[in-house]
């Protein structure tokens, strides 16, 4: 584990990673208080939820098409410098209104869009170990991914009872910078756009060229039996997802019977959990075969949501929760490091901006169903009995994948260009 942290190039792409994340929960902590107290309307709350998903689901997946066309590293780089600009406008809230926080929330998340694709497709090339360090690679995100996620709501709650919504705002701005600046100091070959220099892609308008690239990309996704499976895989459990998401304070109010001081320690516990997962298969690293571990974790997963989010029927207390929250952590961990690294290993590097980005978005509209859906049935039907879709998601979403994929070999496409190659000795 430790072995492919201490890769510069990859070090410094975690810890700009891990740094921009921090900033970023500071900001989504601080941001809904300030929101709720300037307004008291629940639905101006909501309204940051659709900001940041509406251009997941419409730029997601064309996002793709331009981080397979230019050098990754310098378009992070220059994404996460424009995101630190974005930001700034939320110094001025309080002179200009709210629809400030809503405008700035949608070009972040747009220009956000751009990020994760870039960096998914970014990591393969940064190791020394090649394919060899990438479930430990990915792995060793998601440790950064949820170390802010667990520093960053007890910093932002302390900023902005200090500084306000401003305070947020200009920590999370410089949070862009200092990431930008770590991503100037990676020392890497440029990464290069795929050949599409043929007389018809030349004659193409602009758009024509952005419309056919977006198809060769989801045309590689429904092609590739596995990166077909992730597709299906996330959009299946994204709609428990987002149904959790919506129904998680009823859940812990409700069937729970805690309080606000509860819902803290659920939060808090389900960033340990998820923590001390990611290390775990950080350790495990090279190990672990992903579509196994995939499929298995999901399974465990599911089962434990099962038992997590029903056992109040019969033990209305929320110690068990905790305990659970934490044991969860160990699979869902185990899910993001293995999409990750079937995602990167079973796709072209010319097109793996564009598979990213699009089982990204459908996993998005599988969240918007979720959530929307979450709203409507939570009027009148129990919130255990609707939580139980999460965790039967999952189970579906595991044996999904057993079945899309079947018992034959799984190879990467590295593997299969090179298979394919004609040997010059002959």
């Amino acid at each position: 584990m430790l072995r492919v942290l201490r890769q510069r190039n990859f070090a410094l792409l975690w810890f700009g990673s891990f740094v921009s994340k921090l900033g970023d929960f500071v900001l989504f902590v601080g941001l809904p208080y300030e929101i709720y107290r300037l307004t008291g309307s629940t639905l101006a709350t909501a309204g940051m939820v659709l900001a940041f998903l509406v251009p997941n689901i419409l730029l997601g997946s064309v996002a793709g098409v331009f981080v397979d066309r230019w050098d990754r590293r310098r378009l992070m780089l220059a994404v996460n410098l424009l995101q630190a600009a974005t930001i700034l406008p939320l110094l001025l809230v309080g002179d200009l209104g709210l629809w400030v926080v809503y405008l700035v929330l949608a070009v972040e998340s747009s220009l956000s869009q751009l990020v994760n694709p870039a960096q998914v497709a970014l990591i393969p090339s940064l190791l020394i170990g090649g394919e060899d360090d990438l479930m430990t690679a990915n792995a060793l995100t998601g440790v950064g991914q949820h170390l802010a996620r667990l520093i960053g709501p007890a910093v932002g709650g302390v900023i902005v009872t200090v500084g306000g919504l401003a305070a947020v705002g200009l920590v999370d701005s410089v949070s862009f910078v200092a990431s930008a600046g770590m991503l100037a100091l990676i020392r890497s070959q440029p990464t290069l756009p795929g050949a599409t220099d043929s007389l018809e892609h030349v004659a193409l308008s602009a758009w024509g060229r952005l419309a056919r690239e977006w198809r060769d990309g989801l045309r590689a996704v429904l092609r590739q039996p596995v990166l077909r499976a992730l597709l299906v895989f996330a959009v299946i459990t994204a709609i428990g997802e987002g149904l959790t998401s919506a129904l998680f304070v009823a859940w812990v109010v409700g069937p729970l019977h805690s309080d606000g001081t509860g819902y803290g320690w659920v939060l808090s516990t389900q960033a340990i959990g998820g923590l001390a997962g990611a290390l775990v298969i950080a350790r495990l690293g090279a190990r672990l075969q992903p579509l196994p571990l995939l499929i298995g974790s999901a399974l465990a997963f599911g089962a434990i949501d099962l038992v997590l989010f029903t056992y109040p029927v019969l033990y209305p207390h929320i110690a068990p929760a905790l305990v659970m929250l934490v044991i969860v952590g160990v699979p869902g961990a185990a899910i993001g490091a293995a999409t990750t690294t079937l995602a990167q290993s079973q796709s072209r590097d010319s097109q793996r901006g564009r598979v990213v980005g699009a089982i990204g978005a459908v996993a998005g509209v599988g969240a918007l169903v979720g959530a929307i859906g979450a709203g409507v049935l939570g009027e009148f039907l129990p919130v255990i009995l609707l939580l139980i879709v999460q965790g039967s998601g999952y189970l579906l979403g595991g044996m999904a994948v057993a079945l899309l994929v079947g018992r034959g070999r799984v190879r990467s496409e590295a593997e299969a260009a090179a298979q394919e190659r004609p040997n010059p000795a002959t």
